[in-house]
Formats: C-alpha cells, structure tokens, sequence
C-alpha cells in the first residue's frame, strides 16, 4: 500500500532522467517501524517497489529472524529514484525528495523509525560519523515533526558487499530490528 502523497511525475532533480519509474513506500499505512533505505536500485527501479533486489531478500531473512516480517512494516528511501550507477544520492537530491518522504511518515506516524546506512542516519539525524559508531545508536528523536524512537542499523547491501563481515554486520542489523521491536 502506498502512504503519503508522492508525486509519480516528478522532475525536481536530475535523478527523474535515468529512472524507469519512480519507487514510493510500501507496508501497512499504519505500521509501528518504518525502515528507511538509501535509494532504490536496479531492481527496485524496475519493479516500482522498496527492497525486492538481493539485499531487500537478506532484509526479509533478517526480519524472520527478528520475529517479524515484511507485511507488518512500512519499508522506504531516502529518495525514490536510482541514482546512476547505484551511487549515493546527493544532498540536493535528498533535499528534492524530503517532501515525498515527509508525507510517508506523516501518514504512517510510525512509533520506531530504523535508518538502514550511514547517508539514510547522518541526513535523518543531521549527525556526521562512521558507520560502525553511528550503528550503535538508539534515541528519541523528532523525524518529520513525529517523536519516535530512532535506530541506526546497517544497510542489508553492507551484508553482501563485506562478505568477510556478513555474520558481525548481520548480527547488528538483528540487533537493531530486535531491539525497534521491543520499542513499538
């Protein structure tokens, strides 16, 4: 389901020329967690939906092990067109899609809000820091005008990409969502 009001046609920013279609939030309108990527990829561009490439499957897998699934939480970006070549998105790119962004957590009005990567914590957060100190964090926090808990976790792509680091980086992903949950 789609919550919030996003603007399909969009052209505000320079990511509207390479996208196939634009990937707005999906998850009940009324969920207590909301998880916020980066920016879609590949095949999230394709599909239209949040999360659906191989890192949105290990995101599926964590959640079971967290004692949830994906029916029962509101998953989103940062922006809602792929950045070229999968690079991160830029500040006025951000800026040009808070607006779709702000509207989703407006409709959802979640309780526990969980930023996936460094770019999603230090933009929600205003916060600058490496990913390792920023994942240890958990406070309250006005996102959007909303009072929630705030979660840093690692993004589900880190898993894939840092092979070597998969069991430690999976590991504090679950601790975050386990932890969001006993929040809601």
């Amino acid at each position: 389901m789609i919550c919030g009001d996003i603007d399909f046609a969009c052209t505000k920013c320079r990511l509207s020329k390479g996208r196939t279609q634009v990937v707005p939030g999906t998850g009940p309108c009324n969920s207590r967690i909301v998880f916020i990527g980066e920016a879609p990829g590949r095949e999230e561009d394709l599909k239209g939906e949040p999360f659906v490439g191989r890192g949105g499957k290990l995101l599926d897998k964590v959640l079971e092990e967290a004692g949830s699934d994906r029916s029962e939480v509101f998953i989103c970006n940062l922006v809602k067109c792929r950045p070229p070549n999968n690079r991160r998105p830029k500040k006025d790119e951000i800026e040009a899609c808070s607006q779709f962004l702000k509207s989703e957590l407006e409709t959802v009005r979640p309780k526990v809000i969980c930023a996936l990567g460094q770019t999603v914590a230090s933009n929600l957060l205003n916060r600058k820091g490496k990913m390792a100190d920023l994942a240890k964090t958990s406070v309250s926090a006005n996102v959007a005008g909303i009072r929630v808990k705030f979660f840093v976790a690692y993004h589900p792509a880190a898993c894939l990409y840092q092979r070597k680091n998969i069991g430690s980086l999976k590991r504090s992903i679950q601790a975050s969502l386990k932890a969001a949950k006993r929040k809601t």
